[in-house]
């Protein structure tokens, strides 16, 4: 049965999981100390960032807040470098300041994909969501094994990035079908019956169901490459894949979920730490 009222995006900021530390942050606690606070500035702009989409519905307000983040990006490559009294544009200083720390055009690009979510953006196909995932979480993913282990590039880390781009998207469905902009693409969409419009209603939650089938088998895939991939991996860039580790976990509950719209409780603090320890110690995700 689908839910019976509609449902909208503040709603479904579920179990407070905006303001719990994010996967990058937990997985950065096992990095050496002498990169882990770089680290977590990398990571907290990201979600910063990546929250955006999900807490300014007015698009021009967020294209405005893009643009804010655009031109502390700049400033943090001028000359003299101008860092702006902000928690999170402190924290990205550490990182940009960090051997083998972001560059100039990696973030503006992570800006990029982000801000397409107030130009309208709509996936349009399962490729769409792939480019997204790895323009924003992939690159992610790169920048911080190559923090941890500068010059050393390996497959590994973009492939985690791209599972926990996938698995983020999954994530955010509820608040994103509310404000139409769900990682459904069309054609799933229309053979559930399904329109961007009904979708934000919340009030078929069985061909939601359906047409996110596909998004979670891609997903899947994600994961099982991403296995693949770290074959051969350094063990110094480990730390930067550790937030698939929990992305692992959340996929595998969010598709046991049988409504979409509203989800239970994700893994608490205690099992994502377990899983992190229980990852470090295998080598595995």
């Amino acid at each position: 049965m689908g839910s019976r009222l509609p449902v909208s995006s503040e709603d479904n900021a579920s179990e407070g999981n905006e303001f719990r530390a994010s996967d990058g942050e937990l997985a950065a606690l096992f990095a050496p100390e002498a990169v882990r606070a770089a680290l977590i500035g990398l990571y907290r702009w990201h979600e910063e960032i990546a929250a955006l989409p999900l807490r300014i519905t007015e698009p021009m307000i967020g294209a405005m807040r893009i643009e804010w983040h655009r031109e502390a990006v700049e400033a943090l490559f001028a000359d003299p470098v101008i860092v702006r009294r902000n928690p999170v544009i402190e924290g990205l200083s550490l990182a940009v300041h960090h051997a083998g720390g972001p560059q100039q055009e990696e973030l503006n690009a992570i800006l990029d994909a982000h801000g397409a979510d107030f130009e309208g953006r709509r996936f349009e196909s399962l490729a769409d969501v792939t480019d997204h995932a790895a323009a924003a979480d992939g690159r992610i993913a790169r920048i911080a094994a190559r923090m941890l282990d500068p010059g050393n590039f390996h497959p590994g880390a973009a492939s985690a990035g791209l599972l926990c781009g996938r698995v983020r998207l999954l994530r955010q469905f509820p608040v994103r079908a509310g404000r139409q902009l769900a990682v459904i693409p069309d054609d799933a969409l229309s053979e559930a019956g399904l329109n961007a419009a009904r979708l934000a209603t919340g009030r078929e939650a069985d061909a939601a169901r359906a047409a996110l089938e596909p998004v979670y088998l891609a997903a899947h895939e994600a994961l099982i490459a991403a296995r693949a991939d770290m074959r051969g991996l350094p063990v110094a860039q480990f730390p930067a894949l550790l937030p698939a580790a929990l992305a692992a976990q959340c996929l595998k509950h969010v598709r046991r979920q049988r409504d979409p719209y509203r989800p239970s409780g994700e893994p608490g603090p205690m099992a994502r730490q377990v899983r992190l320890i229980w990852a470090s110690l295998t080598g595995r995700i």
